[in-house]
């Protein structure tokens, strides 16, 4: 009778290719016995430096990844591989993943990310210790362009500029991804922890969450092809059904800055700002979800949290719109954010936003 792994990793694939041997590369190298990675190819047309698609990746690592293992005499990792069609998005594609895996946790780890040395041993650690149903650790910052640590001598004043607003901008995002709560939260607390004091972040990589609890929560989310703010209804529900939390000093997961949607790039295309605009389609899902539950499930101080979030949300929108989005496209990008949003609360936000800034 085949043993079921302790840990699935939970790994979407669209347009990352280039990353990807990085990434499986640290998950096949953890030094854990019991874990099975999971891959979903999101219908990717991407391919690596050398012409690779996903699969061939996939099969090239899974053979070095046994001989890595073997050398440390450890077990070899099962990898199962699934595909979609088409792009579903990346909640659909976590869903995928999550409803194949085996393992009693889960772990989210994103395909232009990496699981650092002893990730998985630190976090099940913890998961063991407290019996809980997520376990945080914290983060760090991998710049892609081939470390933008120390600057040139010979580097021009333009590249040094360049390079130093992305360290800073790496360090506002370490900052925020690193809001662990330092110990235990049980039962409501961890939601409104997560909600009202925010107290710890929603992401849901650097974490591990039992499967039967991403599950519930999963099962108040409809199908959604969600590609913006797709950890907000997840961990809303995951944070609403677990019972004990815990957050550990240690650092588990290198995140990769600049590669997503929502990097700091000029959006010159109606396209690529659409997609920032479904952000709404994450709360949209939320307050549908919520009308379906009993009526006192939430107290009138979280729906308040919960209103404040989706305005949150949308100012971050609206800052995107006036700093990201090129001038010849920004009137027809407020209309379409206004088409997902509601033109009510976008000029609602727009006159608090103009208000706040004197």
């Amino acid at each position: 009778m085949k043993v079921k792994p302790v840990i699935s990793i939970c790994i979407p694939v669209y347009n990352s290719e280039c990353f990807l041997k990085r990434c499986l590369l640290s998950a096949i190298t953890q030094d854990f016995d019991s874990f099975e990675i999971v891959i979903v190819n999101d219908g990717s047309p991407g391919k690596d430096e050398e012409g690779q698609d996903c699969r061939k990746i996939v099969k090239l690592v899974q053979k070095e990844g046994k001989k890595l293992r073997k050398q440390k005499g450890l077990p070899a990792v099962n990898i199962n591989y699934y595909e979609h069609s088409k792009n579903l998005g990346l909640l659909e594609a976590r869903r995928t993943a999550i409803e194949n895996a085996s393992g009693e946790y889960i772990c989210i780890l994103d395909s232009d990310d990496a699981l650092l040395p002893e990730a998985l041993k630190n976090l099940y650690e913890a998961a063991s210790s407290y019996g809980a149903d997520i376990v945080q650790g914290k983060t760090e910052i991998f710049c892609s362009d081939t470390e933008t640590a120390s600057s040139s001598p010979t580097e021009d004043s333009a590249s040094q500029e360049i390079r130093e607003k992305q360290k800073k901008r790496a360090q506002i995002i370490l900052e925020r991804y690193n809001n662990v709560y330092s110990g235990v939260l049980s039962g409501r607390a961890i939601f409104d922890g997560y909600m009202i004091s925010q107290n710890h972040i929603g992401l849901l990589w650097a974490k591990l969450i039992r499967r039967e609890i991403y599950l519930k929560a999963l099962s108040h989310i409809p199908f959604s092809n969600l590609v913006m703010s797709e950890d907000f209804p997840q961990y809303f529900f995951i944070s609403l059904e677990a019972e004990k939390y815990v957050g550990i000093e240690k650092c588990i997961y290198q995140y990769t800055i600049d590669t997503g949607i929502s990097s700091n790039i000029k959006i010159d295309n109606l396209a690529r700002w659409e997609k920032i605009c479904t952000t709404a389609n994450a709360f949209t899902i939320v307050f549908e979800a919520i009308k379906e539950l009993p009526q006192n499930t939430f107290t009138p101080e979280e729906m308040d949290a919960i209103r404040l979030q989706s305005r949150s949300y949308l100012v971050n929108n609206l800052e995107a719109l006036h700093h990201t989005v090129t001038d010849d496209l920004k009137p027809q990008a407020r209309e379409l954010l206004c088409e997902y949003w509601g033109k009510n609360f976008v000029e609602t936000m727009e006159k608090a936003m103009n208000n706040s800034h004197g």
